[in-house]
C-alpha cells in the first residue's frame, strides 16, 4: 500500500513467462522471500536501475517478486494487466469511446477486463479491471442506476505488498432513494459498494461493517461487496483476506468518512525522512513559465471553462510521469472571481487544476505568482474522495529544487517524478503520516512539508461520535429550518452539526471540548458565523457554556434573541433586514446574570 517507483518494467513480461498459480498462497510466497509475516510492517524497496537488475533484487526483497521467479501467481495478472477475462466487445467499445471524448482519459489501448458479474437489489453489478501504465484500476458498472465508478491505485502497491490483498475503494455509492434526510440531511443511497485487489492465495475476503460482518464475492483476482439499501452512515469498519487454510490477516485500511463527525482514527505512526533543512530558500520562480515556454501541451478548451481560468493570460497541462493518467495544469491569470469582501490580489496569479482518469477539476487553487515560493519552494496539496483508499498528491516546486521524495511511515519511500516544476504521486490513506522532501542540485533538504493524516481522521472517541443527537431547531419564517445536533462531551471533545433547510449547507465536525480562550481568542463570539441556504440567512455556531443567551441588534434599533443552548446559538436573520442586500448586526454574549460578556460586529451579505 505505499506508492514506489516501479520495479517491474514492461520488459519483465518479456523475460519471464507468467505462472499458472496452482501453487499459490502468501504463506509460501513470504517463506520462499525468506521473511517471517508480521502484521502492519513494510520495508524499502530498491529502486529499478535496469530491468535485468530489477527481477534479481525483487526475487530477494519482496514477495510479489518470489511469487513470479518461483511460478506462484501472487498478483502476476495484474501486473501484466491481464486479470480475468476479456470484456465483452460492446463493453470494451463503449470504454474506448468514452476514452477517446476524454482529453483527461486512460493511455490508449488500454483493455478492459472483467473481474466479478453479479445481481443484487434486482441490479446487475460488473467489475471490470485495466491497467493503465503504472496505474491498476477497477471499474464497477450498475445497470438500472446507469451508474459508473473507477478508482485506480498505483503498480507498486502491488510489488511491494506484504499482505495478500488491496482494499482500493470503500463505501463507494450508488444511486438514490426516495427516502427523506436524516437529522443530519442526508439521504441513503440505493447501495454502496467495496471492492478490491486479491493475490492467488484468497479464498475469502470479510468485510465488516457497522451491520455486521460480510463474505465478499471473491474472482479474478478481485473481490467486491455491494450493500443494498444501507442505512445512512453504515460504513466498511475493517477488511480481512482469507486463505484456502483459513489463515486470516487483516488488510491495511481506512473507512470512509461520513458527514462532520463520522471520521477515521488519527494514524498512530511518526512521520519519516528528514526533519530539518540544510538550506533555506525563499523567493524562487519557475523560470519557463515566467518565459511563457511551450511545455507539456496546450490547455484544452473544457479547462479554460473553469471559473478561475477565466481571464487566462498562459496555461499548459503538464504530465510529470508519462506512465500516469494523472495531469495537473499551471495557469496565469488576470484575476479570479472573489467576493467583494476578498482583498485584492494584483496578477499575475499562478493557477493549478488537477485532472486525471476522465475527471477534470479535480481539485485546484491560486496565488499571486510573484509570492508564490516566498516561504518554500515547495507547494503540495493532497486530494481525494472519500470512497478512495489511494490519494493523489500534488506539488509545485520552484527551479530551486531538483529531486523530490515522498516518506511513509512505514519507512519507505518513493521519488515521485518530477518535470516541468511538478510532480503527482499516490498515497494510500494507511500509510500516513508521510513526509514530502525537496532537494536541491547538491542533494541538500530544502524544503519539507508534512502531512500527519489524509485530512479525514478525528481523535475524538467513539462515545463521542454514537451519542450524536437532535438537541434543537430554529425555522425562518419561510419554513426553512436549522437543526442543532450534538453529542455528549467526552474525551475532551465533542461531535455535533448544524443543518441549515432540507439536505443543504451544514457545519460542525468533533471538536475540543469545553472551548477555551484559546480557541475563541478570547471572544465567545468568534464561532457563530453567517450560512445561507436558499434565500435565507442564518448565523450560527458553538459558543462557550457560560455564555447564556446571545442577542442579534440591527441598525435601526431592533434587538432579537438567538436560540442559545447546550453550547451552540442559531438565528435566522428575517427577510426585511436583508432586503437592501445585506446587513451589519452587534452580537452580544450574555451569562446566566445577564453580565454582558462579549460582543461583536458581523457584516452579513444576502
Amino acid at each position: 500500500m505505499i506508492d514506489l517507483e516501479a520495479l517491474i518494467s514492461s520488459e519483465l513480461e518479456r523475460m519471464l513467462p507468467l505462472p499458472d498459480g496452482r501453487r499459490a498462497s502468501w504463506e509460501d510466497v513470504l517463506a520462499r522471500s525468506g521473511r517471517r509475516p508480521r502484521a502492519g510492517v513494510r520495508r524499502r524497496a530498491l529502486a529499478l536501475v535496469a530491468a535485468a537488475a530489477a527481477v534479481v533484487l525483487i526475487a530477494v526483497t519482496t514477495p510479489v517478486g518470489a511469487a513470479i521467479l518461483d511460478g506462484v501467481g501472487g498478483f502476476a495478472a495484474w501486473i501484466a494487466g491481464r486479470p480475468g477475462t476479456p470484456a465483452p466487445p460492446t463493453a470494451q467499445q463503449a470504454f474506448e469511446q468514452a476514452n477517446e471524448r476524454s482529453w483527461s482519459s486512460f493511455a490508449p489501448g488500454t483493455e478492459l477486463r472483467r473481474l466479478i458479474e453479479t445481481t443484487v437489489g434486482g441490479t446487475s453489478y460488473t467489475l471490470y479491471g485495466f491497467r493503465s501504465g503504472d496505474e491498476l484500476c477497477l471499474r464497477l458498472t450498475a445497470s438500472t442506476i446507469s451508474a459508473a465508478s473507477t478508482h485506480c491505485a498505483p503498480v507498486s502497491a502491488l510489488q511491494t505488498a506484504t499482505e495478500p490483498a488491496l482494499v482500493v475503494a470503500a463505501d463507494e455509492p450508488f444511486g438514490t432513494t426516495n427516502e427523506p434526510p436524516n437529522a443530519q440531511g442526508y439521504v441513503a443511497p440505493a447501495a454502496s459498494a467495496s471492492f478490491g485487489i486479491v493475490s492467488d492465495g484468497v479464498a475469502h475476503v470479510l468485510v465488516h461493517a457497522d451491520d455486521g460482518s460480510h463474505d465478499a464475492l471473491v474472482a479474478s483476482n478481485a473481490f467486491l461487496y455491494v450493500a443494498d439499501h444501507p442505512q445512512a452512515g453504515v460504513r466498511v469498519r475493517s477488511v480481512d483476506a482469507i486463505a484456502g487454510d483459513g489463515a486470516k490477516v487483516a488488510l491495511p485500511f481506512e473507512s470512509a468518512p461520513y458527514g462532520m463527525a463520522d471520521l477515521a482514527q488519527p494514524p498512530t505512526g511518526s512521520p519519516r525522512g528528514p526533519a530539518h533543512v540544510d538550506r533555506k530558500v525563499s523567493g524562487g520562480t519557475i523560470g519557463w513559465l515566467d518565459q511563457r515556454q511551450p511545455r507539456g501541451v496546450p490547455l484544452p478548451d473544457e479547462l479554460k471553462q473553469i471559473p478561475m481560468v477565466h481571464d487566462l493570460i498562459f496555461g499548459r497541462l503538464l504530465q510529470p510521469d508519462p506512465q500516469s493518467s494523472d495531469r495537473i495544469a499551471l495557469e496565469l491569470v488576470g484575476s479570479i472571481p472573489a467576493p467583494p469582501s476578498a482583498p485584492a490580489q494584483p496578477g499575475p496569479l499562478l493557477c493549478t487544476t488537477l485532472v486525471g482518469g476522465g475527471h477534470i477539476g479535480l481539485s485546484g487553487g491560486c496565488g499571486r505568482f510573484a509570492d508564490f515560493f516566498k516561504h518554500s519552494p515547495m507547494h503540495v496539496g493532497l486530494t481525494g474522495s472519500g470512497s478512495d483508499q489511494f490519494l493523489l498528491l500534488d506539488g509545485i516546486v520552484s527551479d530551486d529544487i531538483a529531486k523530490v521524495t515522498v516518506f511513509f511511515a512505514s519507512g519507505a519511500s518513493v521519488d515521485p517524478p518530477l518535470s516541468d516544476n511538478v510532480f503527482l504521486s499516490r498515497a494510500a490513506r494507511a500509510s500516513f503520516p508521510i513526509r514530502v522532501v525537496g532537494y536541491d542540485s547538491q542533494q541538500r533538504v530544502i524544503a519539507i512539508q508534512t502531512f500527519r493524516d489524509d485530512g479525514m481522521t478525528n481523535p475524538a472517541p467513539p462515545e463521542a461520535r454514537k451519542s450524536i443527537r437532535e438537541r434543537f431547531r430554529v425555522t425562518a419564517a419561510d419554513g426553512t429550518t436549522a437543526i442543532v445536533s450534538a453529542g455528549d462531551p467526552a474525551g475532551g471533545y465533542r461531535c455535533w452539526s448544524i443543518s441549515y433547510g432540507n439536505g443543504g449547507a451544514q457545519e460542525g465536525g468533533c471538536t475540543p471540548w469545553p472551548l477555551t480562550d484559546t480557541i475563541t481568542k478570547g471572544n465567545p463570539l468568534l464561532l457563530i458565523g453567517a450560512t445561507r441556504t436558499g434565500d435565507d440567512v442564518f448565523l450560527g455556531g458553538q459558543v462557550p457554556a457560560d455564555v447564556a443567551s446571545v442577542t442579534v441588534s440591527y441598525p435601526d434599533g431592533t434587538t432579537d434573541h438567538a436560540t442559545t443552548q447546550d453550547g451552540y446559538a442559531v438565528y435566522a436573520i428575517p427577510a426585511a433586514q436583508l432586503a437592501s442586500g445585506g446587513a451589519t448586526v452587534a452580537l452580544r454574549a450574555y451569562d446566566a446574570q445577564g453580565t454582558l460578556l462579549a460582543q461583536r460586529g458581523l457584516a452579513i451579505k444576502r
